[in-house]
């Protein structure tokens, strides 16, 4: 048993080395992040999420205006890591905020089904995708 992760905000990997310490047990923890990720201009954290009573987020689920109607999404993108700021970058580009809903998987094992399982029902209409980044 093991806790594979690929964080994408610095207050989630925070988050994720605070709750491997304070485990009553000892698993291991393999965190995929790469470090490019702690020079990305967009990958940062408020201060409010470090705050107590905040806790490491399995799932980071959509915040933006594809939130406020879930019934009118076309396309819900499930992505980890890094890939997560290009797709943010290429949907505001084409301006695609109220179309599309990008969910980051941040612990990818054990993986988080119960998670998922809500989002894919809020978003019922939608078609889902995984997206990964591909080596060139």
């Amino acid at each position: 048993n093991m806790i594979v992760a690929n964080c994408s905000t610095p207050g989630n990997y925070f988050h994720l080395l605070r709750r491997q310490i304070a485990l009553p047990f000892r698993k291991p923890l393999i965190v995929m992040t790469p470090k490019s990720l702690l020079r990305h201009p967009e990958c940062r954290s408020s201060f409010d999420l470090l705050q107590p009573g905040t806790e490491f987020q399995r799932m980071i689920t959509e915040a933006g205006p594809a939130n406020a109607k879930p019934a009118e999404i076309t396309k819900v993108l499930f992505c980890t890591g890094k890939v997560y700021y290009d797709l943010i970058k290429e949907r505001r580009d084409r301006g695609l905020e109220d179309k599309i809903a990008i969910h980051t998987i941040e612990q990818i094992s054990p993986f988080p089904f119960d998670i998922m399982k809500k989002v894919t029902d809020e978003y019922s209409n939608a078609e889902l995708f995984w997206v990964q980044e591909e080596h060139k």
